[in-house]
């Protein structure tokens, strides 16, 4: 059965969490990472370097083979609006325009302060993801496509949203960089 959003509401309140997304600015984000960290992995890109407390997708896993299979061997909480849960979403949550919108409510939900965006690299460069990933469309957007959720919609969506600070990447100029 489910846990409901609400039961986790701070709990983990001022511990540090670092929402893991999966652009090649990864490994050396992880790197630099305070001790304790709460780590939330954004779709299944983080599992490949290390073993997140939470994985965060939007995405329907049927419709992408490698976030399928890892929702089913995945060992800790799943979140996700999709049935495939291990929470029920019972409060408003910003499910933005990315999951990487919703890892970062939700680090936020569960009070860690601050919060660090690692490995968002919002598809720039040759290199989209540190590991081998099939090519989409969206790699080929401009910057403003993928930054503007976070521009247009972060700072009324994320409660707290002073908590957060990328390590690297175009993000730092939204929120700042961590460890500055």
């Amino acid at each position: 059965m489910a846990k409901l959003m609400s039961s986790y509401k701070n709990k983990f309140a001022g511990r540090p969490a670092a929402v893991l997304g999966g652009g090649p600015s990864l490994p050396g984000d992880l790197a630099k990472l305070p001790e304790g960290c709460v780590l939330i992995a954004v779709n299944s890109h983080a599992i490949y370097l290390c073993e997140p407390d939470f994985m965060v997708y939007n995405d329907h896993p049927a419709e992408f083979p490698l976030l399928d299979e890892a929702i089913r061997t995945y060992k800790g909480v799943k979140v996700s609006p999709e049935p495939t849960s291990d929470i029920k979403f019972d409060v408003p949550v910003w499910t933005g325009f990315y999951s990487s919108n919703t890892a970062a409510w939700f680090a936020l939900w569960l009070g860690c302060d601050p919060v660090i965006l690692c490995g968002m690299d919002c598809y720039q460069g040759e290199q989209k993801y540190f590991h081998p990933y099939e090519d989409k469309p969206h790699f080929h957007y401009p910057l403003d496509h993928h930054i503007n959720p976070w521009i247009e919609d972060a700072k009324n969506m994320l409660p707290n949203w002073q908590r957060v600070k990328a390590m690297s990447g175009p993000l730092v100029c939204v929120f700042g960089q961590y460890g500055v």
